[in-house]
């Protein structure tokens, strides 16, 4: 009887620590865009090693799983600070910014899907339209920071834990598109940067070593997609893969999540809403 209540007392102690942290988060920033709501989360400036490496189990970010085009692990400094989505798009923002659902499998909650990198630029013009804002995707570096926990990160091999059962959809666990937020969120309390759909980014492919970048060919013409998807392996949701896209390509497992300059965000009035 009193192992079961010692148990029962450090899963209370586990509960009560893990609500604190969340209670330490900072508020996301609100916004309103014809009757539907979205947050930003907050990402301070700060340093981390990008990249995975297979070779050295005593070096910076070894992972047995890390593909060529994931090395040299690297040093980056993103030096200001950035908003990023708390959730990718849904389809329901879409909507109400676009006036359109493009997805094949259809519901509010869930991302919005069919949508190229020209399409998802036309879409941020008219939010900012709207909004008065200057969104914009977020850079390669600045996805990986975010999907790794920022300066709170715990190096997990996925956005907010080792376990990608817990935090991502792949094809190891669905067959099907998902609501967003139905998996545990990371350390600043973003969800889906692993799994669910790829997303996005800002950044022209590249390889991160100048030898190799300087022969790159036509793969230079794509852009980069992070966070694997619900239709690709576990593996592919590891925050370090990278995947590549030409920007008029779009499937039923490809969407995107926002990005926002913080010096745009009025801190004292954090909700915003645009009709």
């Amino acid at each position: 009887m009193k192992k079961l209540s010692l148990l029962f007392g450090v899963v209370l102690l586990w509960q009560s620590l893990l609500f604190a942290q969340q209670d330490t988060l900072p508020a996301p920033a609100s916004y309103r865009v014809n009757g539907v709501n979205f947050k930003m989360v907050r990402v301070e400036k700060g340093e981390f090693w990008m990249g995975a490496q297979r070779a050295d189990t005593a070096d910076i970010n070894y992972d047995r799983h890390s593909q060529n085009d994931e090395l040299p692990v690297h040093h980056v400094n993103i030096r200001e600070d950035f908003y990023i989505g708390q959730t990718e798009v849904t389809q329901e923002l879409w909507k109400a910014v676009m006036n359109c659902n493009p997805s094949k499998k259809k519901c509010p909650k869930r991302p919005v899907t069919n949508v190229n990198y020209s399409e998802v630029q036309e879409f941020i013009k008219v939010l900012d339209s709207l909004t008065g804002m200057d969104f914009r995707l977020p850079t390669e570096e600045e996805w990986e920071f975010a999907a790794r926990g920022g300066n709170s990160s715990k190096s997990y091999i996925y956005s907010g834990g080792n376990e990608a059962k817990k935090v991502a959809w792949h094809n190891g666990n669905t067959r099907n598109l998902k609501k967003v937020k139905k998996r545990k969120a990371n350390e600043l309390g973003i969800y889906d940067m692993s799994g669910n759909v790829w997303e996005w980014c800002s950044t022209k492919y590249h390889f991160y070593d100048k030898e190799r970048n300087a022969r790159i060919g036509k793969d230079g013409d794509m852009y980069v997609i992070r966070g694997g998807g619900w239709q690709l392996p576990e593996l592919s949701c590891r925050v370090t893969w990278r995947g590549k896209r030409l920007p008029d390509q779009k499937n039923s497992f490809g969407g995107f999540r926002l990005c926002l300059d913080a010096k745009y965000v009025n801190e004292e009035t954090p909700e915003t809403e645009a009709q």
